[in-house]
Formats: structure tokens, C-alpha cells, sequence
């Protein structure tokens, strides 16, 4: 059996989740690359179109990846340090982080069969307490005098990722593209596309990078799995990690926590 696979990726989901193995696994090496970053997503890509079975082979149709580019805005700081009369100016273009995601972002570019989805960063010109500073002021452990820039936030938000994320699930649905779709995401926000999905008779898979969902989502896709990241980095590393996870240990496969076979495309509807 022949399927055609599109797979959606949430950027920011993804990046985090990388960042969480990298730190956790990997401390002591340099920060990765937006090259071998490019090159980690690749190879779950690579995963998901293999993990077909000896009697399915999966053609990828096209990956498409929804984030929105950073901030490149001037601002404020909400305190003035110790010594100073007005509060420093933060440049967010310059930040580590920008530089990095946008270079991601430029490297997606240039790869074959990756397609951009690309939303904006709306802000509220503000800071925003931590939840850990909010919290620690709230028990007493702190006062606010104590308070410094690091306990604060930028308050952002992304626009049209969302949508741009429906539409192209409705699309790929409705116009026979596809039999298959893999959304490597975190959160619920993809339950109306995965049941618009599974009811045009795709199969919706979902890999949460190993992140704990809430167990009703599972009424709602057709699959979860999720690969080793750790040996993936490895891969791209060439490296031991500093800390070897517990299922390397016990020998337990990481790869799938709940999956079905799949099916074959159907013109009855179904929940």
C-alpha cells in the first residue's frame, strides 16, 4: 500500500522541545547550530516516512512549518539598575535568540519539499512577571525590591499560525493530496483539523516529541508517536550524551506510545 504523508510541524513547539533534550542530555557540548538543528528535524521527517511497515511505503508530499520570526523591535527595561538614572534599551534583533531562529528560518528555506508558514509576532508593549518571580512574591520568599529585569518578561504572542495551519489541513483534506498527516505539536489547538482530517478518511498521527497530552486527545487522532530525539541528536552530533536516558537503559522503545495501522482512504464519513 502506497501513502502519500504531509507532515506539519509547530516551530516553536518543536524548537523548545529540542532545547529541553539538548539541555538535559547534551549540557556540556555548544549550543546547536540552525544547520544542525535543520538537520535533527530532517531525520524525524525521515522517520515518520519510513515507520510505514514492510507492507505500506509513504512518499512525502511536502513539510510544512508554521512559526512566525522574531521581534525586531527596540524597547525598554521595566527597572533601572543599580547606579543608572533611566532603564537600558533592549534590542530584540540582536538577542541570541532572534539571530538564531531566524537563521533556522533561512536555512528551511533552502531545503527540498519544506514549505514556510509564516504568521507575525503581535505585542502589548509591556513586561510581564515571570510565574516564578509572580510566585515567589506572592509565598513571601521575595519582595519586590529584590525584583530584577531577569524577573520579566516581554509579553508576545503569534498571529495567523493558527490559521494558516487549518487552512492548509482543510486543503490537503479536501483536494485528495494526501493519505496521511503527521503533526509534530504540543498543545489541543489541533483538534477541529484533525477531525476535519479524519473525516475525510485521512489518518492523523501526532508526535509530541515524547511531551505529555491530555489523554482525550487521543479520541481524536489516529496515532501517537514520537521518536528517540535523544539518539537523533546523537546522530547529528556525533556525541555521547552526558546523561543517557532511562529508556536506554530498561530497553523500552520510545517510539510509540499509542498507533494503529493505517488505513485505507474511505468516501464514508466518520467521526
Amino acid at each position: 500500500m502506497d501513502l502519500r504523508v504531509a507532515v506539519l510541524v509547530d516551530g516553536s513547539f518543536f524548537l523548545k522541545r529540542l532545547q529541553f533534550f539538548k539541555r538535559k542530555y547534551y549540557g556540556s557540548q555548544p549550543e546547536l547550530t540552525p544547520e544542525q538543528t535543520v538537520q535533527i528535524l530532517s531525520e524525524c521527517v525521515r522517520r515518520h516516512i519510513n515507520s510505514g511497515g514492510q507492507d505500506t511505503y509513504q512518499h512525502l508530499y511536502r513539510v510544512f512549518y508554521y512559526d512566525s520570526p522574531p521581534i525586531d523591535i527596540k524597547a525598554h527595561y521595566p527597572l533601572v539598575r543599580d547606579g543608572e538614572r533611566n532603564p537600558r534599551v533592549i534590542d530584540f534583533s540582536k538577542e541570541e535568540t532572534s539571530i538564531y531562529r531566524n537563521k533556522v528560518l533561512d536555512e528551511l528555506k533552502k531545503q527540498r519539499k519544506f514549505a514556510l508558514r509564516l504568521g507575525t509576532i503581535k505585542h502589548d508593549k509591556q513586561w510581564k512577571l515571570t510565574d516564578r518571580a509572580l510566585n515567589q512574591l506572592l509565598k513571601g520568599e521575595r519582595e519586590f525590591s529584590d525584583l530584577t529585569n531577569d524577573d520579566f518578561y516581554y509579553s508576545l504572542r503569534q498571529k495567523g499560525v493558527d490559521i494558516k495551519l487549518g487552512v492548509d489541513v482543510t486543503t490537503l483534506s479536501h483536494n485528495n493530496r494526501v493519505d496521511k498527516i503527521v503533526l509534530i505539536a504540543g498543545d489541543s489547538d489541533f483538534v477541529p483539523a484533525a477531525k476535519l482530517a479524519r473525516t475525510s478518511g485521512l489518518d492523523f498521527v501526532l508526535d509530541a516529541l515524547r511531551n505529555n497530552i491530555d489523554p482525550t486527545l487521543h479520541e481524536h487522532i489516529d496515532g501517537l508517536i514520537s521518536f528517540d530525539l535523544v539518539s537523533i541528536i546523537k546522530g547529528v552530533l556525533e556525541k555521547e550524551p552526558d546523561v543517557k536516558p532511562t529508556w536506554w537503559d530498561t530497553g523500552s522503545n520510545p517510539k510509540k506510545a499509542k498507533t494503529q495501522k493505517p488505513r485505507r482512504r474511505k468516501s464514508n464519513h466518520r467521526k
